[in-house]
Parts: structure tokens; C-alpha cells; sequence
């Protein structure tokens, strides 16, 4: 797994590449997902154009596998605010598996419209500027 880490200012930023075909950002953000009527908030793990990794309370509702989900996504500031649909495709615990009060939810973004794509693709990249050094 090759990863890089970009710093700025306030916080590390470490890109995860893992041979996957796009670049995952980890970075400090929110996500609400709604789902069924229900809505759980949580924090996103990492995030690329496909898809994201978010945790959650184990405590909070939660979609099940293969569940479409709306997700309202807010990273690196409150100025940075998407509205995503996507579907789960995986719930596991966290790496941190001493972390029993926490849930990770993997979602695939599949196709999704231009326009949402381009907001999404400039919130990688406002990532990707905002700070000092980047390594591929």
C-alpha cells in the first residue's frame, strides 16, 4: 500500500493509493447519510471521486449492505458542502479495532451526474491545493 503524506498549516494529509485506480484523500470532515427515513452523522475517513470511508457511532442507525444512501458531505471547511448519492459496500470495524464504539461504512458513488462529479472532483482538488507539497 503506498502512501504519501502532504502537510499543511494545521494537519497532516496522507494520500492512500493502494493500487486502486483513484487516489484516496484522508482528511478531517462530516458526512450525514440518510437512508430508509433515517439519518446517521458521522466522520469521513478518506474520500476519492469513486467513493468514501466514513465512521460512525456504533450506537446510531446505520444502512445495511448493498443499501442506497444520500449523503451530505462537508470537508476541510464549512464552504465545502456536497450533496452525494451512493450505495454501501462494505460495514466493518474500524482499523483501530479497540475502537468498539465506532463503525466504518465504505460507499461507491457509481455513476453519478456531471455536474455532482465536478463538485466533487473540485473538492479533491481544493484538498489537493490547500496544501504545501504533494507527492504521487
Amino acid at each position: 500500500m503506498a502512501r504519501d503524506l502532504i502537510r499543511d498549516n494545521a494537519k497532516t494529509l496522507e494520500v492512500v493509493s493502494e493500487g486502486r485506480a483513484f487516489k484516496r484523500f484522508a482528511n478531517e470532515g462530516a458526512v450525514s447519510m440518510t437512508f430508509g427515513g433515517r439519518t446517521a452523522t458521522g466522520n469521513i475517513v478518506n474520500l476519492s471521486v469513486s467513493g468514501l470511508l466514513a465512521n460512525f457511532s456504533s450506537n446510531a442507525p446505520l444502512p445495511n449492505l448493498s443499501e442506497n444512501v444520500e449523503m451530505r458531505l462537508e470537508a476541510a471547511s464549512k464552504e465545502n458542502v456536497l450533496d452525494l448519492k451512493g450505495m454501501v459496500v462494505r460495514v466493518q470495524p474500524p482499523k483501530d479495532y479497540e475502537r468498539q464504539d465506532l463503525i466504518e461504512i465504505a460507499v461507491n458513488f457509481g455513476e453519478i451526474e456531471p455536474s455532482v462529479k465536478y463538485g466533487l472532483e473540485r473538492l479533491i482538488k481544493y484538498l489537493q491545493v490547500t496544501t504545501t507539497s504533494y507527492k504521487v
